[in-house]
């Protein structure tokens, strides 16, 4: 058997920044950047507030249910599960010693979630023998195992040892699963905190819940797109839903099927009024195209075919939605080097589908608007960068994204830095490292960033590109 039907996987976050474009100079960087490595050394670490989503999905209940029954009843391969299966009763989970303090606040941060938003009956203990277990190991020991996997969750497993003594075998092979007795997350112990933390409420809310993953969703982590990185009122929604009292151990789809209007109804009240959106699944080939694009060890020249196959396979379907934008969104990361005039092209289509689709305020938008402001300082635009981060910070501290929050809040830094605003680009600075701590962690890379960030701006011509 394929090792997707052997496991869910998390794949590699998609690194999202552009580096000033050709024909954009840089100047002597001022003092508030030559002070950046003091600053990494001074400044702590920030961490986010334990914030409860809202309880309200607005959404329709008839897209939910449907999505209900595509994220319980396949695997990320497309293989499909004849029963739903979950734990029954109070679910015990545990951490290995190894794991960092930070790490299991983190991990006691979600489980409180669960119990408040999800109704899932969850508490931590000691030790391996939990229904859960999350084992932590070197980055490099795990992905010798699965070389395109952040972290992964596996079934009937407790440990290290344990899996690789059964990973071929039918016991871990979520087809032939009947119930979720054990269920082991194995996780890097040398990552960022917030590499930890999208582990943990990724693979935690699959040991729980749905094994699938959907591009077509837009507010959920059940999404390889990675926009959406820790649980949203989406997910909890799932997952509250997934441990109500209708649903049983080994029912099939057509008997939860059956079941889950009344639970929306109950659950979702506001969805019960709201229009179908009736999004069409997903192609297949659309998913290669994408994997292909973005994925490991694959040639440029076809990532970039795959980027522009990913793009007309959008079109002609029809994905009017956030699909296209995130389709134009990987063709431009793939383009920043070989097509800077194409990547910015297609930055700005992603950040136009995206705003009209969630407004300038929404993740998804973000991610958009942080390319889309390095286009602005590159070629001295500073009025309009300004209005890209501003609108996109409080979407960053939302989503609790701190890589993405350290990129805006730098680069505000920067422009005020620009227009002679030189203690407000300190302050900044500052705030944009402690945000770094936790997102991107190496002190080194954070001060690498920081020099991408400061040779953005123009040094003599402001012609180009924007």
């Amino acid at each position: 058997m394929g090792i997707e039907s052997v496991l869910s996987m998390k794949r590699l976050p998609v690194l999202v920044f552009s580096v000033a474009l050709a024909g954009c100079g840089t100047q002597t960087a001022p003092e508030v950047s030559r002070n950046s490595n003091d600053l990494i050394s001074t400044v702590g670490m920030q961490t986010f507030p334990n914030a409860a989503t809202s309880a309200v999905v607005h959404r329709s209940n008839i897209d939910i249910a449907q999505e209900f029954l595509d994220l319980s009843f396949a695997l990320e391969s497309g293989q499909e599960l004849t029963r739903l299966t979950r734990f029954e009763g109070p679910i015990s989970i545990a951490i290995s010693p190894s794991a960092s303090k930070n790490v299991v606040q983190e991990l006691d941060r979600l489980i409180a979630r669960l119990r408040s938003e999800a109704n899932v009956d969850i508490y931590r203990v000691t030790g391996n023998n939990a229904n859960i277990f999350i084992e932590t190991i070197p980055k490099k020991q795990l992905q010798s195992m699965i070389p395109t996997a952040a972290c992964f969750v596996v079934p009937n497993v407790s440990g290290w040892n344990d899996y690789r003594r059964n990973r071929f075998k039918n016991t871990v092979d979520w087809t032939q699963l009947e119930s979720r007795q054990k269920i082991t997350v194995f996780m890097p112990n040398d990552i960022a905190l917030q590499e930890s933390r999208d582990c943990l409420h990724e693979e935690i809310a699959q040991a729980l819940g749905p094994v699938n993953d959907l591009y077509r969703l837009p507010d959920s982590v059940y999404n390889d797109d990675n926009f959406n990185i820790s649980l949203t009122a989406y997910d909890m929604l799932i997952l509250k839903a997934f441990y109500s009292p209708e649903i049983r151990n080994g029912m099939s789809k057509t008997q939860v099927a059956s079941v889950l209007p009344q639970i929306l109804a109950r659950l979702n009240p506001v969805g019960q009024a709201l229009p179908a959106a009736n999004l069409q699944k997903t192609s297949k080939d659309w998913v290669r195209a994408i994997a292909t694009a973005l994925g490991p060890k694959t040639s440029t020249s076809k990532r970039r075919s795959a980027a522009f196959r990913a793009v007309q396979i959008a079109q002609s379907k029809g994905y009017n939605d956030h699909r296209l934008g995130f389709a134009y969104f990987a063709r431009a990361q793939i383009s920043l080097h070989n097509d800077p005039r194409l990547a910015a092209s297609d930055f700005g289509q992603a950040y136009s589908i995206f705003r009209t689709l969630f407004g300038p305020s929404d993740i998804h938008t973000a991610q958009a608007a942080v390319q889309m402001a390095s286009l602005a300082i590159s070629a001295g635009k500073y009025d309009d960068a300004l209005g890209y981060l501003n609108d996109s910070i409080p979407a960053a501290r939302k989503s609790q994204n701190a890589s993405l929050l350290f990129s805006l809040l730098a680069m505000k830094s920067e422009v005020y830095d620009g227009l002679g605003r030189y203690a407000d680009a300190k302050t900044l600075k500052q705030e944009a490292i402690s945000w770094a701590h936790y997102g991107i962690g190496s002190r080194s890379e954070v001060s690498r960033r920081l020099q991408q960030v400061a040779a953005l701006r123009p040094r003599i011509s402001t012609k180009g590109f924007y």
